[in-house]
């Protein structure tokens, strides 16, 4: 197959171009945190969510350019492959934008034989100093009369792995070429709405671009230093979603190897713009990132490293982030990661956006799973009939009049599952107040094996008043719908869907008041308030604000019912999120492109 255009050729590159003998060389990212856990959705459910999330709530925003189509570029979709809320919120994004009426497609690396998936084309995309074939697979899902999304996979030989996504779970350890796995994911993926015709016909080379997180984070680098100035893809442009800033796919220039002659290590270049087919260009300078003398590896290491979220954030024509609350800790020190300057710089084309959740599957009215089904104005009742199922199901003391306290995420200190487990034995203890020493808590996740080990441990220590368990995605709708409380005392949390899910069941979050933590849950004042805050972060105030939780539960029934049953009418549809996506859409149309060439 033949596609439009050709591909500017790169210098060869030092340690070979074969991608297996790539994955025995060494580089390092930057690793900060986990997402929280989701559940796969099929595909129908998400149809079914847009359907009802349009009937719920109505768009409040027309798009001046529906026919622009649209292009999600993803790591990771469900149902087909997902390592954390990425898969989800693609997934999501794709239907809601095609039942908008963009002619959608989504681009995601196939790592898998995946059935239905049926072969479109090839593409030889020049990269790492050689030629790599490519395949293209699509499959089309319609979403209702007339519209639907193209998904298109891209197939090549170093996306199929033993392990996860990214790295290799035995071992621990990332994947040693995934420079070169999402660098050629990124040109594949460009080239795709003029490679493949889903339906008989190409998307053309104007589209708009969503490129999400780090994996994609060369698209807007390669759209302004190799399409663009060779007249390819000039109408197009290139918005940057930021899903977790702590993840930004750093690259050391040079590295330390075994010196065959001597005792002392060597230094010896790693990787470069060349091998990405950017010499010659102004990408080097978008790309670079130096490290302070201080957080340096080694004597005679530079700081010279390739940051792909760097290039990304300068070169896209807009950046988007899924929340509010993230997109301003992004520019700050501390949530910035080190780019927060550059983040700041470009403020102005920075938008955040509470992800929503699917309001089909996630509904305590409808929910097969649930003992019984409740409403906003029968949730009493129902709340207490599953919150008997719920004891029943984990091995707590049946009891529906005692608060019922969860936790539902990855066994992280992101998570701070560390705070949970040091403030147990105070909530377990009676101590005269009425509130602690009557409380049943529950720990559902998996994580770091350190912490399974002591929230297991704190199991048998307390029999019948604390449970863990891991994660099980049936369960998690039960746990929403019998729990009182939600625990999620996060140290940084992008989004977050669980306190958006638990809110819809009339389960109360108790959060950590930072990113899209306290966008989604209302603290104050008492009578709109949907949930708890805590602010700072650390043992005595999580206490303190679980102190103040309990005892409303206890003796403040009527103001706990209301922060339910408001918790429970607020509206985590994606639909007013949608409005919100299609308004950065028509700025960056009429925009010209951010980097002009």
């Amino acid at each position: 197959m033949t596609c439009a255009g050709d591909q500017s050729e790169s210098a060869g590159m030092v340690q070979g171009t074969d991608s297996t003998h790539l994955a025995e060389e060494s580089a390092t990212m930057c690793r900060h945190g986990s997402l929280s856990l989701f559940r796969e959705i099929p595909l129908d459910d998400l149809d079914t969510a847009a359907h009802d999330a349009v009937a719920a709530s109505e768009p409040k925003y027309t798009s001046a350019n529906i026919d622009v189509p649209v292009v999600i570029v993803t790591s990771e979709i469900s149902p087909w492959s997902k390592s954390g809320g990425l898969a989800l919120v693609t997934a999501s994004l794709a239907v809601e934008l095609a039942e908008r009426g963009h002619r959608t497609m989504a681009i995601s690396p196939m790592y898998d034989n995946y059935a239905g998936a049926t072969w479109m084309g090839d593409k030889t995309i020049w990269l790492f100093g050689g030629e790599h074939e490519v395949k293209y697979f699509h499959m089309w899902h319609q979403t209702s009369d007339g519209k639907g999304v193209d998904y298109i996979f891209v197939d090549h030989p170093s996306f199929h792995r033993p392990g996860g996504l990214y790295y290799n779970q035995q071992l621990g350890v990332e994947y040693a070429d995934n420079l070169f796995r999402f660098s050629l994911f990124c040109l594949a993926a460009i080239e795709a709405p003029v490679c493949v015709a889903p339906g008989g016909a190409p998307f053309g080379d104007k589209v708009m671009f969503l490129a999400n997180d780090w994996q994609t984070a060369l698209l807007p680098v390669y759209l302004t230093h190799r399409m663009r100035p060779s007249g390819r893809f000039v109408s197009s442009r290139c918005m940057f979603v930021v899903h977790n800033f702590g993840y930004q796919g750093i690259y050391p220039l040079n590295k330390l190897e075994n010196n065959p002659n001597g005792t002392l290590p060597i230094i010896v270049p790693n990787v470069g713009v060349w091998h990405l087919g950017l010499e010659g260009t102004g990408a080097y300078e978008h790309l670079i990132f130096q490290y302070a003398p201080e957080q340096r590896s080694y004597h005679g290491d530079d700081g010279n490293v390739l940051n792909l979220t760097k290039g990304a954030i300068l070169t896209c024509d807009r950046i988007l982030t899924v929340s509010a609350g993230y997109a301003a800790e992004m520019k700050t020190p501390e949530g910035g990661f080190s780019l927060d300057a550059l983040v700041r710089s470009k403020e102005f084309f920075l938008t955040g956006i509470l992800n929503g959740i699917d309001v089909a599957s996630w509904n305590p009215r409808t929910d097969s799973l649930l003992e019984v089904n409740y409403s906003e104005t029968t949730f009493v009742e129902g709340k207490r009939a599953c919150k008997m199922q719920l004891q029943e199901r984990v091995g707590l003391e049946t009891n529906p009049d005692m608060v019922l306290v969860a936790f539902v995420g990855r066994l992280t200190m992101q998570k701070g599952i560390d705070i949970i487990c040091e403030a147990l034995d105070w909530m377990m203890t009676d101590t005269g107040n009425g509130v602690t020493g009557n409380v049943q808590v529950l720990l559902m996740g998996n994580g770091d094996e350190c912490h399974v080990q002591h929230i297991s441990h704190k199991a048998r220590q307390w029999p019948g008043r604390v449970a863990a368990c891991p994660f099980d995605p049936q369960l998690e709708h039960i746990v929403y719908a019998g729990s009182d409380l939600l625990l999620m005392p996060s140290r940084y949390e992008p989004c977050g869907l669980p306190q958006m899910c638990a809110q819809r069941y009339g389960s109360v979050p108790i959060v950590t008041l930072c990113g899209g933590l306290k966008d989604s849950v209302v603290v104050e004042p008492v009578d709109v308030a949907t949930g708890f805050g805590i602010l700072p972060l650390n043992i005595n105030k999580f206490k303190e604000v679980c102190y103040s939780a309990l005892d409303t539960f206890y003796s403040k029934p009527e103001t706990f019912r209301g922060m339910q049953r408001r918790g429970m009418d607020t509206d985590f549809s994606w639909c007013p999120r949608i409005d919100e996506y299609e308004k950065n859409i028509d700025w960056a149309l009429n925009d010209p492109p951010f980097v002009r060439w």
